[in-house]
């Protein structure tokens, strides 16, 4: 009776781990993750960011302010109905207790020329900074993800990288230990190859935590709260990484490109033609007068009160006061406003246009402070980029050398031409060579990133072409 339990107990577990999604299987244990490229990885990302949403949220908010300075143009159509009562001892007002009327359309205009042009490209000019916005935020989601994606990479190459350094050194040990026990070597060799493989296990488990760390940010910047996602190392094997054109032409004519398309720069551009159109817009006040039109058609009645006059008196009267009867009423009014109080330093329009010219000067110092800085940035790390190409390319032929000088060590060592020193310190240049050849692809790809941001133009033809 056990044995059929147990047999039906595996059969069951069997079939629920194979109709188990996979999905599943990786959100609850971690082991397997879906494996995606910088494209997949960046879309994923620009899909969960809030910044980016709301950015793009308020690209199309600051759209509808310029359709609304636009709207500034349009008259205001209206209808109306009012009831005015009034009272008066003497005077012409005594003569009627008010009035009903009913106004079918009326039409209401008013612009002041300068506001209107000045708040127009005012709102256009908030709108392209919203819409530069959208793109800072994308290319710095960019930016992230690349950087997150090497580092996950990075991190995991050095994982291989200890774990191989620790079975070459398990696999120098047993041949130490077989020499030591036929007396080949001395106990020193045999304690120096433990020392050296304990020495490597530390450096393991804490590579494994950095690759850990590394692979938390890296969802993190996704979007996602578990480990859903690893990045794909088949880049690491591809051979198209493309050499930088080097020189001072192409660095200055980087540093040109970013001054006309980085995003932050043309947002302070911008901002210093908002604020001087914001400080038009005051100085319209009293540089401009309003023009205004207006007018309606509808019908009124009145409500005359009895005149205790004689009858000759009192008919001139009812032409004033007029009759109970609704007659029809129209009128048109045309006028041109200016305030005289707006030339007054004390008026408050002056001080916020002295606020808003501070404003201007403000944002010019900005931007000359963003164009150093650009520049600077440009320079390292197009240096860095360069580096990083030569780095590879070198150190890339090094392992290949070091690879084979750790083989022949290895036959010299069990033939006793070397010491086990020897054999180690060859195994150490190994891991030197390798360690500098991922630590020079990651700053590769890092630093290409970084350009791309810099410049504000994800293309990185840019970079690498020649200058025309």
């Amino acid at each position: 009776m056990n044995r059929k339990i147990v047999k039906y107990t595996g059969i069951v577990i069997y079939l629920l781990c194979f109709f188990v999604p996979v999905e599943m299987i990786s959100a609850q244990t971690g082991i397997r993750q879906e494996k995606i490229g910088i494209e997949k990885a960046i879309q994923i990302a620009l899909e969960n960011n809030h910044d980016y949403k709301i950015a793009v949220f308020k690209e199309k908010e600051a759209g509808e302010k310029v359709n609304a300075a636009w709207g500034q143009l349009w008259p205001v159509l209206e209808s109306e109905a009012s009831a005015m009562r009034q009272n008066a001892e003497s005077g012409f007002m005594s003569l009627s207790d008010g009035q009903n009327e009913i106004r079918f359309v009326q039409l209401k205009f008013g612009l002041n020329p300068g506001m209107f042009y000045h708040s127009l490209r005012a709102s256009q000019d908030a709108s392209k900074i919203a819409r530069e916005e959208v793109r800072r935020i994308k290319a710095t989601v960019e930016h992230g993800v690349v950087k997150g994606f090497f580092d996950v990479l990075l991190a995991s190459e050095i994982v291989k990288l200890h774990q191989e350094s620790i079975d070459v050194l398990n696999t120098n040990l047993r041949d130490v230990q077989n020499m030591y026990k036929t007396g080949l070597v001395p106990k020193f060799e045999l304690l120096q190859a433990e020392v050296e493989l304990h020495k490597h296990e530390p450096m393991l488990l804490e590579a494994k935590n950095n690759k850990k760390s590394a692979l938390d940010m890296f969802n993190y910047i996704l979007g996602s709260d578990k480990l859903e996602f690893e990045p794909d190392d088949a880049i690491l094997k591809d051979e198209s990484m493309k050499s930088p054109a080097g020189g001072n032409s192409k660095e200055e004519y980087l540093i040109t490109t970013a001054l006309k398309n980085r995003p932050e720069l043309i947002q302070l551009e911008k901002k210093r033609n908002l604020t001087e159109h914001s400080k038009n817009i005051n100085s319209s006040y009293y540089l401009w007068p309003t023009f205004s039109v207006g007018g309606y058609y509808g019908k009124t009645q009145y409500l005359p009160n009895e005149i205790e006059a004689p009858a000759p008196i009192a008919s001139s009267l009812s032409n004033i006061t007029g009759t109970d009867e609704w007659q029809k009423t129209w009128q048109i009014r045309v006028a041109a406003t200016y305030r005289w109080g707006a030339i007054i330093p004390a008026d408050p329009t002056r001080a916020a246009e002295r606020e808003e010219k501070l404003k201007t000067k403000e944002a010019e110092e900005e931007l000359l402070k963003l164009k150093r800085l650009i520049g600077i940035s440009i320079r390292s790390n197009y240096s860095k980029l360069i580096t990083s190409y030569q780095i590879i390319k070198s150190q890339k032929e090094n392992v290949a050398t070091a690879e084979e000088g750790l083989r022949v060590a290895k036959e010299s060592y069990r033939a006793g031409i070397i010491k086990n020193s020897e054999l180690l310190s060859v195994e150490l240049s190994l891991n030197n060579a390798r360690t500098s050849y991922i630590n020079a692809i990651h700053g590769y790809y890092v630093s290409l990133a970084e350009l791309k941001k810099e410049i504000g133009i994800n293309d990185e033809r840019i970079i690498m072409e020649d200058v025309k």
